[in-house]
């Protein structure tokens, strides 16, 4: 008799307690997800500015362009190209 009310008032504080951090889940969860969302964004923000900014920097000093924007005053923007015989072994390695 003594095992079965010991069970039954354990039960009991078992479900008030789960009901208690349920209670806090339901608050906690959305300051979270902001929290991780703030987080997210400053990382990521910190990594896309710190690479493309090193990249962009290093380049301007090596005065490499990858990008063709400079104005020409031609009609036209298209670029001939021209088809050569090249040994086959160069066909093979295009980079």
């Amino acid at each position: 008799m003594f095992h079965h009310n010991f069970y039954k008032e354990y039960d009991s504080c078992q479900n008030m307690l789960k009901k208690i951090l349920n209670a806090i889940k339901y608050f906690i969860e959305p300051v979270a997800k902001t929290i991780s969302s703030i987080v997210n964004f400053i990382l990521l923000a910190l990594v896309y500015f710190i690479g493309i900014g090193v990249v962009s920097i290093s380049m301007k000093i090596f005065k490499r362009h990858f990008l063709e924007l400079k104005k020409t005053n031609r009609k036209s923007n298209w670029q001939e190209h021209r088809v050569t015989k090249q040994p086959l072994e160069k066909y093979y390695r295009t980079f």
